[in-house]
């Protein structure tokens, strides 16, 4: 009752709100109840990796963002998403992060939905830009943001990336 009244207070007074935590699958996943009640939810989850129970609802003007309870999953989710959303609604012109093509350091195994990996891009001797994964791409597993500079874009396929693949 306490957080169903705080949220609805955010709600009226608020542009946005964005919570953290509680819109999976658990028995304390109480955001994703409460915004059931209190908002039009228009998903509950997207098919990328991290971040997968990524929520959104709005009530009446305001947007709310209900991003996952994992560290990781909740930086993606804020950057692809988010961060996205909130430069729209400032009115800015360029809204994504430049991208660019690089060649992989190391293998990475297929998956079945976009996947955002930490890593590290560096130029080598010829120029080309190489991406090396921070190591464990856990969801929980916050170390894998040290030493990142870049979200590695893994599109969906069957069989594994292989080094030196771009």
């Amino acid at each position: 009752e306490g957080l169903e009244a705080l949220l609805r207070g955010l709600i009226e007074k608020s542009d946005v709100v964005i919570t953290s935590g509680g819109v999976s699958m658990g028995d304390l996943d109480l955001i994703k109840a409460i915004l059931g009640e209190v908002a039009t939810v228009h998903f509950r989850r997207v098919f990328v990796k991290p971040g997968k129970p990524l929520n959104f609802a709005t009530a009446g003007n305001t947007m709310i963002f209900g991003l996952p309870g994992n560290p990781v999953s909740a930086h993606v989710s804020f950057e692809v998403f988010v961060r996205t959303a909130l430069g729209k609604m400032s009115g800015k012109r360029e809204i994504d992060r430049p991208t660019v093509t690089v060649t992989l350091a190391q293998s990475t195994p297929p998956t079945d939905r976009i996947e955002f990996q930490r890593a590290h891009v560096s130029a080598d001797s010829d120029g080309r830009l190489i991406a090396t994964t921070t190591g464990s791409q856990a969801s929980s597993r916050l170390a894998s943001f040290v030493g990142a500079n870049a979200l590695l874009v893994i599109p969906p396929r069957e069989t594994s990336y292989a080094e030196g693949e771009q």
